[in-house]
């Protein structure tokens, strides 16, 4: 019991550390990352080529010359005149070489030129390798550029090419990942932006978006600390005890955040409590005497999982159900979303995404009562629209 105790009180410190992190960061807009809210995150060419190549070129629209570019060389390890920014081509993204057979041609990614030197970068996000890839690079480059190129391998995490790349002439490639170099050469980048703020604000959050899909931001690195007290030996065991109550767990937090607190609500409104939790589909309601019976509901269809939860007006008697209200008197309320069917005759609406699962990612909500408040505002609309239209409920 001292071991569960303890490993708690270090979640729990743990937990509340991150929770100031996140705060911090959503008074500061740092949740907001435009390059998610446009669906580019893990696009390979629209996204991540295009704009590694927007920085690495000198007459990018940064206006900061060759500055990124030569911070790039100094991480490639590179000599800071290897390539000539002011004299690279602005052919950078997507350069056709040709058309493609075993050895020669094929769409090169990045390539940074200035006709003597180059440098010829293969971008991998999640795209496989195709058969003699770099290979055709090397070849390319070994007939245009003879003064020198370096081959650059990017990838998530720093792996190598595979052999099918490769080929049978295993060119020499620069090994770099998103993960390291990558992020290593942004943030070069912002601290080179200084006095402008708009062009710092989009690397920052470019750099906030590579650590994300390479999991090194903070909400992985928080993930990991939290596995790491849970693996411990001393309290792997009471984790696997704490397991077995999961289930039960969970639904005494229903009963203690959710349930309750409706039954509660009713009795101050002067009305009567029903719950069903036993079958496939599940929630609770409140109603009044005279409305027989009609209620006002939070329900599922899918009370194994408590997914895709919802409000409306229907009936709870068991076993019939019987709809006493004509489908010609169905009459959907301008507080809810959803048509009127026969099950629901005055509409239903779903609660709002981030509670409409009720899983252990909202348990946070619901001990805080923001799913309840969400619940009882819902009700009270619905009542008070029933009685401002005196609609028939028995």
């Amino acid at each position: 019991m001292e071991t569960i105790t303890t490993m708690l009180e270090a979640i729990s410190k743990l937990y509340e550390r991150q929770k100031k992190v996140e705060e911090k960061k959503r008074e500061e807009g740092d949740f907001f990352n435009v390059f998610n809210t446009i669906g580019l995150r893990t696009e390979e060419v629209r996204l991540h080529s295009a704009f590694i190549a927007e920085l690495l070129n000198s007459s990018g629209t940064h206006g900061l010359s060759d500055s990124y570019l030569r911070a790039f060389l100094e991480t490639l390890g590179l000599p800071m005149d290897y390539v000539d920014g002011h004299r690279c081509s602005q052919n950078i993204v997507e350069r056709v070489i040709g058309p493609m057979t075993d050895t020669e041609g094929g769409r090169i990614d990045i390539i940074i030129e200035d006709g003597n030197h180059a440098i010829i970068i293969e971008n991998k996000i999640y795209a496989s390798d195709q058969r003699n890839q770099m290979l055709r690079y090397d070849n390319y480059a070994n007939k245009e550029f003879p003064n020198g190129y370096k081959l650059v391998y990017l990838s998530l995490d720093g792996h190598e090419p595979d052999d099918c790349s490769l080929g049978n002439g295993s060119p020499e490639c620069k090994i770099i990942s998103y993960e390291k170099e990558i992020v290593e050469w942004l943030e070069k980048c912002y601290s080179i932006s200084d006095g402008k703020p708009l062009v710092q604000s989009i690397i920052k959050q470019y750099c906030e978006l590579v650590k994300q899909i390479t999991n090194t931001d903070m909400d992985t690195k928080y993930r990991e600390e939290l596995l790491s007290i849970m693996l411990s030996s001393e309290n792997a065991i009471a984790i696997s005890e704490v397991l077995k109550l999961q289930n039960e767990w969970m639904g005494r937090i229903y009963d203690t955040y959710i349930w309750e607190p409706i039954e509660d609500y009713a009795k101050q409104m002067n009305m009567k409590f029903g719950k069903q939790c036993e079958y496939g589909e599940g929630g609770a309601w409140i109603y009044r005497e005279e409305w027989k019976y009609y209620g006002v509901f939070v329900w599922t269809d899918r009370k194994n999982d408590w997914n895709n939860m919802y409000v409306g007006v229907s009936w709870y008697e068991e076993p019939n159900k019987l709809n006493t209200i004509y489908k010609k008197e169905y009459q959907k309320l301008d507080c809810l979303s959803e048509d009127p069917c026969d099950g629901w005759p005055y509409g239903y609406e779903y609660l709002k995404s981030t509670i409409r699962n009720w899983d252990y990612n909202i348990t946070e909500e619901i001990v805080q009562g923001k799913v309840f408040d969400y619940i009882k505002k819902k009700f009270e609309e619905m009542i008070s629209e029933i009685d401002e239209l005196q609609l028939r409920m028995p």
